[in-house]
């Protein structure tokens, strides 16, 4: 039996990837602070057992970090040290789940964090894929927020006129196009953006969404720079807003260009629905 190595298997895209893997007989071996496999992201002390490995899919990430020196410490550096470790121990095939939010020249920090472990992934042979919005049957994550909104809230503020374009990716296409990478034997020397070639302005998605549930909301559209400074002053306050002000940036000063087609050269991506 085939083993695969993931970390944040408990999150929302790491579950819909180890699902992919476990229905297709392998064997998941969970990595995480209270997984089978002891991993943190934080620890300066890597201890992981590699053998019987076949390949790793690293999902984990801390959002909690404000700042590029906690960036760095939390997440950059952590995960350095697991490809390292991955390498060092000849592990051939591994797959570093990166962001549509990441691209040369971003802006915020989660992209430049995802960005600077690029690097090192590529230098080592292993594939990078950044997936789009990732939606599904029971979406978490940025999607299962907006879906908790669209349903319980009459009165929804609309960032700006709502037509920053959205690039949806159903969960089981991004973990088809993961358990594919896994069995390659050389990676795609370029990151692989995973979505629907198809944008949707965000104002498009949150009805969609809203028609699903058979709901009507009022969207009020509000200039996004008094969202970000009220996020700000939020976060500033030492309390934590649902949507963060960096992932607000993100959303904002996205990658003018994406480019898919070496994705799906690997795998369907859906139109949303």
């Amino acid at each position: 039996m085939s083993r695969v190595a993931i970390t944040g298997a408990s999150g929302y895209v790491g579950s819909a990837i180890a699902r992919r893997f476990r229905s297709h007989s392998w064997d998941v071996v969970e990595m995480g602070r209270r997984a089978p496999q002891p991993f943190d992201l934080a620890s300066t002390n890597l201890t992981i057992n590699w053998s019987g490995i076949d390949a790793l899919v690293h999902c984990a990430w801390d959002f909690k970090p404000r700042n590029w020196a906690e960036v760095e410490r939390a997440n950059i550096r952590g995960s350095l040290r697991l490809f390292e470790s991955a390498h060092a121990a000849g592990l051939r095939r591994a797959v570093f789940i990166s962001s549509l939010s990441c691209f040369p020249g971003c802006r915020s920090l989660y992209g430049r964090g995802k960005l600077a472990v690029e690097a090192e992934a590529a230098r080592l042979g292993y594939a990078v894929v950044r997936p789009g919005l990732v939606y599904g049957q029971s979406p978490g994550g940025i999607t299962g927020a907006l879906e908790k909104a669209v349903k319980s809230l009459r009165v929804i503020p609309l960032i700006g006129d709502g037509s920053h374009p959205q690039y949806p990716v159903h969960e089981d296409d991004l973990a088809a196009l993961i358990f594919t990478l896994c069995q390659l034997d050389s990676a795609p020397a370029q990151p692989l953006s995973a979505a629907s070639s198809e944008p949707i302005p965000f104002r498009d998605l949150l009805r969609r969404i809203a028609a699903r549930h058979g709901r009507n909301p009022l969207f009020i559209p509000v200039p996004w720079q008094l969202i970000l400074a009220g996020l700000k002053s939020l976060e500033a306050l030492g309390l934590n807003p649902p949507f963060r002000s960096d992932s607000l940036t993100g959303f904002i000063f996205q990658n003018p260009s994406p480019d898919f087609t070496l994705a799906h050269q690997f795998a369907y991506f859906r139109p949303f629905q």
